[in-house]
């Protein structure tokens, strides 16, 4: 049989994306309703369905395992069961019989972490800017800015005197001036 599995992860395709391609192969589509990494129920209720000769269908590795680890376990898992993994955007068939050349494992491997590293980040950001948390460089206080250019217009301060006073660089002061 060919199953599917798919879950939020909006850095590759989105839910719908991942199921119309998904459609165009499996007969049975198992899908996650949130992103967390330690609740798979939805893949582990498939990995507990599929019997050898079985096909699973994914989009893109990364929805399939958040880890490097996690992959292999997953990888090890199909091979055990005699079933094979598609993942459709890279054209990667994955089966016990089948074996990659190492460097094409190792692009493969790269390309992964590369997408859990972005992944993370974003959820991070996004968990930060839910929270409240202001995010990128702290904006300057434009009391101090107005400060400095007043200091620097009135011609009796040093640069390194409204450095001092106001803590505003002689870059950040000299931007504001050509504004």
């Amino acid at each position: 049989m060919n199953y599917g599995y798919a879950r939020p992860v909006e850095l590759i395709d989105s839910m719908d994306a991942q199921e119309q391609k998904l459609a165009e192969h499996a007969e049975k589509l198992y899908l996650e309703d949130h992103d967390d990494n330690k609740k798979r129920t939805q893949l582990n209720a498939l990995l507990s369905a599929m019997k050898a000769g079985d096909t699973l269908y994914v989009t893109d590795l990364f929805i399939l395992a958040d880890s490097t680890k996690q992959l292999v376990d997953l990888v090890n898992t199909a091979s055990a069961k005699e079933t094979t993994i598609i993942v459709l955007n890279k054209g990667l068939s994955i089966d016990s019989e089948t074996s990659l050349t190492f460097s094409a494992s190792l692009n493969l491997i790269s390309e992964f972490q590369s997408d859990v590293v972005k992944f993370r980040t974003r959820l991070g950001m996004t968990e930060a800017s839910s929270k409240g948390k202001q995010l990128g460089r702290p904006k300057r206080s434009d009391d101090n800015i107005k400060k400095a250019i007043e200091m620097y217009m009135s011609k009796k301060f040093t640069l390194d005197e409204i450095k001092e006073e106001t803590n505003i660089s002689r870059a950040t002061l000299y931007r504001h001036l050509d504004l």
